[in-house]
């Protein structure tokens, strides 16, 4: 991973715990592989345990596991660049990430003032019929606004969204965002077939994912597989089934409300 950092004080923060340690060596191995010269600083929050393997991660460690939204409040205390880039441990990068893309989508939102903007291309998107325009202004009001995922935010935002006690289900559904000043933006539907941050969700309410399996074979990181069991059929169907709702969504360009 290239040591040059570029100077957006931007840090990215893989969020974790130390039960899911056995996820971090597929992550980071997809993670230097996919995104060699990553221009920014990588710290990995958990528990008591630090990922040895790569000495340029730098751990953040905050003692026995509490409720999430409280363990993240006590995570971004560490972080000392006004802008953090939340990433999580389950979330497998897939393909190669364009560096300049990135930078450019960061400056944006940095431009715009924004307080978030979401980098994956699962809902909510948005609609606009100018194909160059790569993101906008999420509404108030819509589902998950403010969902935790994989997203740039400005550290006084994220500090707004989050009250002790919640578990991330729980801030995915707050409707906090919407008395927030500073802007929330995402992707737009145009970025769906070509997304800045190729990812996927490697681990679904603790269990891998038939994607995930697939994939870490295919990568030869499939050492971590005998450590968790595997999603059941149910569970399987019952996302496809969300993701074919969403998709009804965004086919008719409408947005999801509360």
């Amino acid at each position: 991973m290239s040591s040059k950092k570029h100077d957006s004080d931007v840090s990215i923060m893989v969020v974790s715990c130390d039960k899911y340690k056995d996820l971090w060596d597929p992550f980071f191995k997809c993670f230097n592989k996919y995104w060699s010269d990553c221009p920014y600083p990588i710290y990995l929050a958990s528990n008591e345990f630090t990922y040895d393997s790569d000495p340029t991660i730098t751990p953040i460690l905050i003692g026995p596991d509490k409720d999430y939204s409280t363990n993240l409040i006590e995570m971004i205390k560490h972080i000392k660049t006004s802008w953090i880039l939340l990433w999580f441990e389950d979330c497998f990068i897939t393909s190669n990430i364009d560096t300049p893309r990135i930078l450019r989508l960061v400056a944006a939102a940095q431009e715009y003032k924004a307080g978030y903007l979401k980098l994956t291309v699962d809902y909510p998107l948005i609609f606009t019929k100018d194909k160059n325009q790569e993101i906008g202004p999420i509404p108030k009001g819509i589902k998950y606004r403010s969902g935790i995922g994989l997203a740039l935010y400005h550290k006084g935002t994220l500090q707004k969204l989050l009250e002790p006690g919640e578990s991330a289900w729980q801030i995915d559904r707050s409707q906090r965002s919407n008395f927030i000043e500073e802007p929330f933006f995402a992707l737009t539907t145009h970025l769906k077939k070509d997304p800045p941050i190729p990812v996927l969700n490697a681990v679904i309410k603790g269990e891998w994912s038939y994607e995930a399996l697939k994939f870490m074979k295919k990568e030869g990181i499939n050492d971590s597989i005998k450590n968790r069991k595997v999603q059941s059929i149910w569970s399987f169907l019952y996302i496809k089934l969300y993701l074919f709702r969403i998709a009804i969504y965004r086919v008719l360009r409408i947005y999801w409300y509360d």
